[in-house]
């Protein structure tokens, strides 16, 4: 068993012929290969090589040269309207999620779909919808998956510039379009926290709130009435509401599973933001620093936990790299920027036993003032 895979004893017999039928494949994936390519030095576009393409396509989509010619087929047949435009992308697109299905994180298949997608838009002819479905579908299947994600914001994007107002006399946005364009990053927000409550390790939700979380309050800003969105919008009454509000989810990700490197990541965002940072400085001028001394507090009783629970007593690395990072800036906003004290020179020593890959940057740090960007993630 390797990777959830059953490994299959064949036979002397059934191996040789097993050794027989690849040798037949490879034989006749190299003839099209070497037939396609030909083709393409002698810049052939018919539609029996569009086949041909997608033929070779089906045995190996990672043969980025091939969806490039593609392309350039199908650009020649429809200027030459041998084949119908809409038709043809229509049913790439079908191609598309066959191939997904089979190869969900092959670069060049999403690629291609992207372009496919671009060229029905410039007739408004693209479904975003369809395509957000379908997205939503694969991140079921794996949440994990970065090529979805990534191909999620691109549909996320055309869906709000179909959105927006057709004019640039004003860089204000409508009450209409303003409602539409948060109703949109809203279920985008709702689904992230979807995704990290099913699975707290995931990179790219959390990366996706740090994209989302300024663009929803900054759209609530347009709105002339506070009704709208009433179960998310008292969370996006300010920034210091929205990060209390997510620090409590990085909370309970830290005690689940300390481990995951994307909650500290995502904890360092909104430690230092500016978004967050600014908002809780005119709030008072100590608000800033009871965040930082109140995050620290956690960090620290999680780090107490990990010792006790380690066979050899050691500390958390993670916490000892947000200990050291949420210490630096209380250091900065008390403007005592200076030597390292005592304990943080323990802890950096620690973590170079304890984090033995990073051991020569920690001892960079050893050397250096222990500033943010010395002391950051």
């Amino acid at each position: 068993m390797q990777h959830g895979v059953k490994r299959i004893s064949l036979s002397e017999q059934a191996r040789k012929e097993k050794i027989q039928r690849d040798k037949l494949k490879i034989a006749n994936y190299r003839a099209l290969c070497k037939d396609l390519l030909d083709k393409k030095d002698k810049d052939v576009r018919d539609i029996a090589t569009l086949q041909a393409t997608t033929d070779l396509l089906l045995k190996n989509p990672e043969f980025y040269t091939i969806w490039n010619y593609r392309r350039d087929i199908i650009v020649a047949l429809v200027d030459a309207e041998k084949i119908k435009k809409k038709d043809t992308l229509e049913d790439d697109l079908k191609l598309i999620v066959a191939l997904l299905k089979r190869y969900p994180k092959c670069y060049w298949i999403w690629n291609h779909r992207i372009w496919c997608l671009d060229q029905l838009q410039q007739t408004r002819e693209a479904n975003w919808n369809v395509e957000l479905a379908i997205v939503s579908k694969f991140l079921d299947l794996d949440s994990r998956n970065y090529h979805c994600w990534q191909y999620r914001r691109f549909v996320i994007n055309n869906m709000e510039e179909d959105t927006l107002l057709e004019s640039s006399e004003s860089s204000n946005l409508g009450q209409k379009e303003a409602r539409a364009l948060l109703r949109i990053n809203i279920e985008e927000y709702k689904f992230t926290t979807s995704k990290i409550n099913k699975n707290i390790s995931n990179f790219s939700a959390w990366h996706n709130r740090t994209k989302l979380i300024p663009k929803i309050y900054d759209l609530f800003g347009e709105l002339d009435t506070t009704n709208d969105h009433a179960d998310v919008r008292h969370v996006f009454a300010r920034p210091q509401t929205i990060l209390q509000h997510e620090l409590e989810l990085v909370k309970t990700g830290m005690f689940m599973d300390s481990d995951d490197t994307s909650i500290w990541l995502y904890l360092q965002w909104l430690l230092t933001n500016p978004f967050f940072v600014d908002d809780l400085r005119k709030v008072s001028p100590t608000c800033y620093l009871d965040v930082l001394n109140a995050q620290l507090a956690i960090v620290e009783e999680l780090n107490e936990l990990e010792r006790e629970d380690h066979p050899k007593g050691w500390d958390h690395r993670w916490c000892l790299r947000c200990i050291l990072l949420i210490k630096s800036l209380i250091r900065e906003e008390t403007s005592e920027i200076g030597a390292l004290d005592d304990m943080s020179r323990k802890m950096l020593q620690s973590l170079t036993e304890i984090d033995p890959l990073r051991k020569c940057r920690y001892l960079d740090q050893l050397e250096g003032t222990g500033t943010l960007s010395s002391l950051a993630f």
